[in-house]
């Protein structure tokens, strides 16, 4: 039997105010940012949310968090208050804080409530009346007040919206955290799952802890190095974001994408090979990686290679012959030329199979312990056993399977409440947890995920809508956003539920190195939920009528982009997601190959092949150029082991490669400061 660890008291008083008022300042600190579109690579030293490396969800609030309170922890008042249990809390509000404010910008609530008040501004009355429930978002004349601010907010004309919109995030959010708790155990205390971003957060955690004996830190020291390598890398893209004579020393200005990948342009000697798009080139995506197993790693790389041949051949063969002139967006997202959407290909029907594969998967596999779950609720087992199953749990599974059951059905009738069908409603709720679980899969293992809005519609278009409608209505308008957006989205952008049930997942993770109990963690999750889904909301909306949506930077989705009709539920983009038809006998074949891939590898320990590294090489791989940061990863992560074993990786390799991270989060405590000046202070 393991040690039982005591329930801490959580001073609920403190913790309460402070997160109210973080949860409302925070997402105005990060949101003016006037450094330029969130496409700019330099705008991400100003975040204090979401980092550069968008598709890997890491975030720097908690990190940042961090290193105030090693500071704080030097004074006498503080010195026994910042310890493990203290900073395990932290780490929670603060990582659930930051997928509420996601990408620094506005453009982050472009995929959440914002999007409703830009479809109030953006068409006329009669038609957003007729598509948009009048809850969802305030009447036109009050969300047209927005656009230039400088007006006291008009709380009680929003108050509806604000209302529908806070139950909404709470429901989903508590639904995501009773979902991960009934799988805490498992992936946790039994599978071990890494969780990456956490692993790196825990190097800097145990180091800011006043008078750790645990971690000397030595300005020689290997994470001081790597702490060192982080500054240096990412200090000129600092300067470069605030002084226009600054020399572009990394090229982020020729061809790269916001988040460091280096983009392929026609007339380049790697664009006659139509298989490669993306190159990612930020050292903080190795960082990252070299966290992941080595197998995992390996297929990443291994299987987009395998696609770059079958892109290869296909073009040998006369498919996507436009390739070689078409640049990377272009060969990733043009669906009339990419192998994403057309013939033979279709990677994305591929991959969408694979992806609810994965799910259904991982779920038949553990299907002993979802038994014994259920077992335990119906009060099958005997007390004893019940009491050793459920020990170290935060709640008994009874609690966990009646919640999950009640949230279910009440996230259901939300969706009936604003006018979508009752099929779709309960697809909606499926589809979220289909696309999140295997979310939380690939980043528990690998520290990234296979993002994109173009699979959420695959079980709808089963089932529901083949084809898209002739004419648009509220039904299909609003389920082609909530799976589009909600369910299939960046967990980091402003989806704040997928975000939810990531801090949940590492919340755990973070406990049991820290030693922490999982009922306090539990706690902090379900009160971070109800708290920041509606202190970011009121922030948001007092930045809209407060500055303007036309003065927040990068705020697209609200003002110049109608983004439910012209992208979510656009006829066109429907009719080719996941694939141009026919893309069903592809979904198949990767339902398949992922099944296929995780039987062989449960079953024979020497199989090499294994199904996320599949799903991230081609999809991730491909479309935003993760294979390089998997191949340099597996390449000095193999040379560590290989030299030195497990005991260079524990002293060197994870600590320089935590230090890095770290490194890199430090510069943007001055880079957002400088970032806020500048907004409101012109320089």
């Amino acid at each position: 039997m393991g040690k039982e660890v005591v329930e801490e008291k959580i001073p609920w008083h403190f913790l309460i105010l402070f997160m109210i008022v973080l949860g409302f300042l925070a997402p105005i600190y990060n949101t003016t940012n006037p450094l330029g579109k969130w496409m700019n690579p330099p705008h991400y030293t100003a975040t204090i949310a979401l980092t550069i490396i968008c598709y890997s969800a890491l975030t720097a609030l908690p990190f940042i968090s961090f290193y105030f309170a090693g500071a704080l922890g030097r004074l006498d008042f503080f010195k026994k208050r910042v310890n493990p249990v203290t900073l395990t809390w932290l780490y929670i509000i603060t990582l659930c804080l930051s997928y509420y404010m996601g990408i620094p910008g506005g453009m982050s609530y472009c995929a959440s409530y914002g999007v409703f008040l830009g479809h109030r501004i953006l068409n006329p009355a009669e038609e957003t009346a007729r598509l948009i429930p009048w809850f969802m978002a305030p009447p036109k004349d009050v969300a047209m007040k927005a656009l230039y601010g400088n007006m006291h907010v008009p709380w009680i004309d929003l108050m509806p919206t604000i209302i529908f919109w806070w139950i909404f995030m709470v429901i989903n959010g508590l639904l995501v955290v009773f979902i991960a708790t009934l799988f805490r155990k498992n992936w946790i205390d039994v599978e071990r799952v890494p969780f990456p971003h956490t692993l790196v957060a825990y190097e800097l955690l145990i180091r800011v802890i006043p008078k750790s004996e645990k971690k000397v830190v030595s300005l020689r020291s290997p994470f001081m190095i790597g702490l060192m390598l982080g500054l240096l890398v990412w200090i000129p893209t600092l300067l470069l974001a605030h002084l226009p004579w600054f020399p572009d020393i990394f090229g982020l200005k020729a061809h790269v994408c916001a988040y460091g990948s280096y983009n392929v342009w026609p007339g380049e000697p790697l664009a006659s090979i139509p298989g490669v798009s993306r190159i990612g080139r930020e050292p903080l995506g190795v960082a990252i990686a070299y966290f992941a197993p080595l197998k995992v790693l390996f297929n990443v790389w291994f299987w987009w290679l395998i696609l770059v041949i079958l892109i290869q051949i296909s073009y040998f063969l006369g498919y996507y012959t436009g390739l070689p002139d078409t640049p990377a967006c272009g060969r990733i997202w043009c669906a009339t030329v990419s192998p994403t959407y057309q013939p033979p290909l279709k990677s994305i029907a591929l991959l969408s199979g694979g992806v609810i594969a994965l799910t259904v998967l991982v779920l038949v596999t553990n299907w002993r312990y979802i038994r014994d779950t259920i077992n335990v609720t119906l009060g099958r087992m005997s007390p004893v056993n019940r009491a050793e199953f459920e020990r170290g749990e935060p709640i008994s599974y009874r609690i966990v399977w009646s919640m999950i059951i009640m949230l279910t059905i009440v996230a259901v009738i939300i969706y009936l409440v604003c006018g979508i069908n009752p099929l779709s409603a309960v697809l909606n709720v499926i589809n979220m947890f289909i696309m999140y679980f295997a979310t939380m899969r690939f980043i528990g293992l690998v520290g990234i995920y296979y993002r994109g809005a173009d699979k959420g519609c695959a079980l709808h278009r089963l089932l529901v809508w083949p084809q898209a409608p002739e004419s648009l209505n509220t039904d299909f308008a609003l389920s082609a956003y909530f799976n589009n957006m909600f369910g299939d989205c960046a967990p980091d952008t402003m989806c704040s539920i997928g975000g939810v049930f990531l801090t949940t997942f590492q919340g755990y993770k973070m406990a049991s190195l820290t030693g922490v109990s999982s009922k306090s963690v539990f706690k902090v999750c379900i009160a971070s939920v109800v708290i920041f889904s509606l202190t970011t909301m009121l922030s948001f909306l007092w930045m809209c009528y407060t500055f303007g949506l036309t003065k927040v930077p990068a705020i697209w989705g609200m003002h110049s982009c109608n983004s439910i009709v012209q992208r979510f539920a656009n006829l066109q983009n429907w009719n080719n997601r996941p694939g141009t038809e026919p893309w069903i006998p592809h979904f198949t074949i990767g339902f398949i190959i992922v099944t296929l891939l995780s039987l062989l590898h449960t079953r024979f320990i020497w199989f090499p092949f294994e199904p996320v590294g599949f799903i991230l090489g081609m999809g991730a791989g491909f479309e935003w150029g993760f294979w390089s940061y998997a191949l340099i990863a597996w390449i000095l992560k193999t040379i560590t082991l290989k030299i030195g074993g497990s005991k260079a990786y524990e002293e060197w390799g994870a600590p320089i490669a935590g230090g890095y991270v770290a490194g890199h989060m430090l510069v943007l405590i001055p880079g957002s400061i400088l970032a806020t000046i500048r907004y409101f202070i012109p320089f």
